[in-house]
């Protein structure tokens, strides 16, 4: 397997940290430090005539096919009509950031993780609150769900991972999961979970024998931030604070292909979120300002 970078986005003037696919199979919506949510044209390179400007830093979004969702630093929650352009709810639960809006595996259900601790659990159809979750004193950075969604999992800024019964909201398990904060995490096909921290550990987690930890592995030289898998193609991609990006195997067994700016034209500064854009291709968000596209070749 090669994987190739096949465009680079670069016009925002801020960090970037929030992907998420646009309103064609073809677009991208980005956002981060410069308060611009802008829709990009993968085959241009260039910018559609649509922008929305926030009033914080976007730390998360997630597309509803006819609706866009936007979590700030400030804690705000915005909800646009995209095709009215027009915000159609303003939810402020929270008064800390929102690091992450998981929409759950059966659709009913918007996970909105934020700093304060909380996770606030939303109906999407009409935006009502369902559960608000108080889990940590810190933190909450990631959420996710495994196959047949019975199990939520959330990474926290303690260095927990915390596991919920995914229709009733009882925790079921909590992993000590890394030393510092845990930042990402992603469910396997076959049930097992990973996680990646601070300590820059990629662990990998049995969720068919109660979570026991069976794999530990050095992943980057700093902070890991996001995790992808490709189920279908049977690899995992990992972002980190050390500028690169690395291509695993389901099982973690093989040498990871590293996506280094050096040899493979990657990013200048920390890679802060990935997003999977169709079984071959995906994207990578940086604090540098830009989104590379990368094109996965297989053997």
């Amino acid at each position: 397997m090669d994987v190739k970078k096949t465009h680079q986005l670069a016009a925002h003037s801020g960090a970037l940290y929030a992907l998420t696919n646009g309103r064609t199979s073809n677009t991208l919506f980005i956002a981060g430090g410069d308060r611009v949510v802008a829709e990009w044209d993968l085959e241009s390179g260039e910018t559609n005539p649509f922008a929305i400007r926030t009033e914080a830093t976007v730390y998360s979004l997630l597309n509803l096919e006819n609706q866009l969702v936007i979590g700030t630093s400030n804690g705000s929650i915005h909800v646009i009509d995209l095709n009215s352009k027009k915000e159609v709810r303003h939810l402020k639960l929270h008064d800390k950031g929102v690091f992450h809006l998981y929409l759950d595996n059966e659709h009913t259900r918007v996970y909105a993780c934020c700093a304060d601790g909380t996770v606030s659990v939303w109906n999407p159809e009409e935006w009502s609150l369902l559960w608000h979750l108080n889990l940590s004193t810190e933190k909450i950075r990631r959420a996710a769900q495994n196959e047949n969604a019975s199990l939520t999992a959330f990474a926290c800024g303690d260095g927990k991972c915390i596991i919920i019964e995914s229709k009733e909201h009882q925790i079921i398990y909590e992993l000590d999961a890394h030393h510092e904060s845990c930042n990402s995490l992603a469910f396997l096909p076959n049930g097992y979970l990973v996680t990646g921290g601070k300590d820059a550990f990629l662990r990998v987690w049995n969720g068919n024998e109660g979570f026991s930890l069976i794999k530990e592995i050095p992943a980057h030289n700093y902070a890991i931030y996001d995790i992808i898998v490709n189920s279908s193609s049977q690899w995992i991609a990992t972002a980190s604070r050390d500028k690169t990006i690395k291509i695993w195997d389901l099982e973690f067994n093989e040498k990871p292909l590293r996506l280094d700016r050096a040899k493979k034209g990657g990013h200048l500064n920390s890679v802060n979120g990935l997003m999977m854009l169709d079984d071959n291709r995906f994207a990578s968000c940086s604090d540098d300002r830009s989104v590379v596209i990368w094109q996965v070749e297989k053997d």
